[in-house]
């Protein structure tokens, strides 16, 4: 089988930019609270007219010229979202028709935070097998639209973000880059320490949403802070050690680590954990917050465009999710 690599990225960030101070406007909470507890000073809002599938077409032109393809170069697309322009069907086909795309095949995934590595690791595959050459993974987000300023919503409220992140996946080149692991995992038991109750078919009634839904809060994100941060610092740290023992290495051969943006503090635990130099890592969560799946291909696109990831790095993308999902992707670039 060949080999497959990452051959573009590209990402899109909405030009509104709201501070803690904005946010203080929205709920009852404060500048000093919000950094000390999550590290964010600043995110990303779209426009109200703006979706989903509206903030992953730039990311995508972007990623396909920096590929130096045409878009109907591409074969498969595969989009990332837990913000979708509607209920059904799947993002993917609005984002598809969006990109001019008509006739290839599409898959909608809704792997969280982790979704980057879960798409990179199913286009990695299809690249493989010879089924398909080109795959463009997107992942998007507009969770400013799912804000929810109340008690019980606050705590994931105040590190919302949104934006759009994709990558290209096509051959390797016969040299030595390429995507050279996806290990990934999850765990159902831990799904309801994050999670939005309503709409669901698992509410034990006939109605699909009520007012009492809206009412209670049940359209809303609702965490388990302790749970969710405890989770994400183990297996984050747990998928570092994990890919640098599958593939022989240590962390001295890494030269960037580009971990999932949930929060400032999550992030210093892993750092400590893993012992990385910090010069190694990539952090963007004080500029744009937590924009769960859109974190990562736009941190990649970030830090390559910085120059932090060059021409033959080597790079360890890790993630945590809701699910709880989480993984690891070992690349060559």
């Amino acid at each position: 089988m060949a080999a497959s690599r990452i051959i573009g990225t590209g990402h899109y960030l909405p030009p509104r930019v709201v501070t803690n101070f904005d946010v203080m406007k929205m709920m009852e909470t404060s500048d000093e609270f919000i950094v000390q507890r999550t590290g964010v000073r600043r995110r990303r809002h779209a426009d109200p007219g703006q979706s989903a599938s509206d903030l992953a077409v730039p990311a995508c032109l972007a990623a396909v010229e920096d590929a130096g393809l045409r878009m109907d170069q591409i074969d498969l697309l595969i989009m990332n979202t837990i913000t979708p322009d509607h209920a059904d069907p799947g993002c993917a086909f609005f984002l598809q028709a969006k990109l001019g795309l008509p006739g290839i095949a599409v898959m909608d995934i809704r792997q969280q935070c982790a979704g980057l590595i879960y798409g990179l690791a199913i286009a990695d595959h299809f690249v493989r097998a010879g089924t398909y050459r080109h795959v463009l993974v997107a992942c998007s987000e507009v969770l400013s639209k799912r804000i929810d300023g109340s008690y019980d919503g606050r705590n994931i409220a105040i590190l919302l973000g949104d934006g759009a992140g994709a990558a290209v996946v096509g051959p390797a080149d016969g040299g030595e880059r390429g995507i050279i692991s996806t290990i990934l995992h999850a765990d159902g038991a831990g799904a309801k320490a994050l999670y939005t109750a309503a709409p669901g078919s698992a509410l034990g009634r006939a109605e699909h949403i009520t007012k009492e839904d809206i009412e209670a809060g049940r359209v809303h994100f609702r965490m388990d802070g302790k749970a969710v941060f405890e989770g994400g610092v183990a297996r984050m740290s747990e998928a570092v050690f994990e890919s640098l023992r599958v593939n022989g290495l240590t962390m001295d051969a890494v030269d960037v680590l580009i971990p999932h943006q949930a929060n400032m503090r999550m992030l210093e635990a892993i750092v400590a954990r893993v012992a990385a130099p910090p010069e190694k890592v990539f952090v963007n969560v004080e500029e744009y917050g937590n924009m769960a799946s859109a974190c990562l291909p736009i941190a990649l696109d970030q830090a390559r465009k910085s120059g932090m990831v060059r021409q033959g790095s080597t790079v360890l993308l890790v993630a945590f999710g809701s699910g709880f999902v989480w993984a690891s992707a070992l690349l060559r670039m």
